[in-house]
């Protein structure tokens, strides 16, 4: 099974009776809110989207009300909106607050080869001094990092992968896992899905993902456009060995 598949099945089995309460789609940021105070959080690939009228989301207002499992269906569609809400859906049902969480950069050591999947500015001058070399491949063309389609080539050699969780969204993270060779696979973001089941058997050796600690102040900054940066008082930061 591809690893949405598995993020599906594993939110499937914990959706029971939950509800749709309410949806913000911003431009940095989608989050699902589900009845019983769960709440997720997913990138939205804001310049992907698909702009053919002035209604992004067809189904509007509609979806309130209805069972969690329409939401999570989302999750085998390539429109990327469809998919950043099926994976918010899923994080809200599967990302709860964990315990004996760790800091993933305590695993980097000065020998260490590092490639990073997606572009975290507030980490990348702390590896820089830790590890023996970082590269970092980004879609968007930013400072010196290498493009996207690098991956493939520089995950061989690498001791140390951080991913960006985004590529659940864009169903890109089998493809990149298949090619690394990693000692540590580390999924890392706020669309990451904080669920061992579902990354069984897959090469993802640790989640780093959050849990909603304000569920209304979240959903009000991602309505503003807000980002990582303005949301982390609101969320906490976790974790965990996946072991698969």
């Amino acid at each position: 099974m591809f690893v949405h598949e598995m993020i599906y099945e594993a939110a499937k089995k914990q959706a029971n009776s939950l509800e749709i309460s309410d949806i913000r789609i911003g431009l940095g940021y989608t989050c699902v809110e589900l009845n019983g105070n769960f709440c997720g959080l997913s990138y939205t690939f804001a310049k992907e989207l698909n702009h053919a009228s002035c209604n992004i989301l067809d189904i509007g207002d509609k979806i309130i009300g209805k069972k969690a499992t329409e939401l999570l269906k989302g999750i085998f569609s390539y429109n990327l909106l469809d998919s950043a809400l099926a994976i918010a859906c899923a994080n809200a049902i599967l990302n709860k607050p964990q315990e004996n969480c760790f800091d993933f950069l305590n695993l980097i050591e000065k020998q260490h080869n590092v490639i990073m999947v997606g572009y975290f500015a507030p980490i990348i001058e702390h590896i820089k001094q830790k590890a023996k070399s970082l590269k970092i491949v980004e879609r968007d063309n930013r400072f010196d990092s290498l493009p996207d389609w690098a991956s493939f080539f520089e995950l061989k050699s690498c001791d140390v992968a951080i991913i960006s969780a985004t590529t659940l969204v864009n169903k890109t993270i089998d493809s990149i896992l298949s090619f690394s060779n990693a000692k540590y696979n580390i999924l890392l973001g706020a669309t990451c899905t904080m669920s061992k089941e579902a990354f069984l058997n897959t090469k993802i050796t640790h989640l780093c993902g959050v849990s909603i600690v304000d569920k209304d102040k979240v959903k009000t900054l991602v309505s503003l456009a807000a980002g990582t940066r303005l949301i982390s008082k609101y969320i906490k930061k976790e974790c965990i060995l996946c072991l698969s």
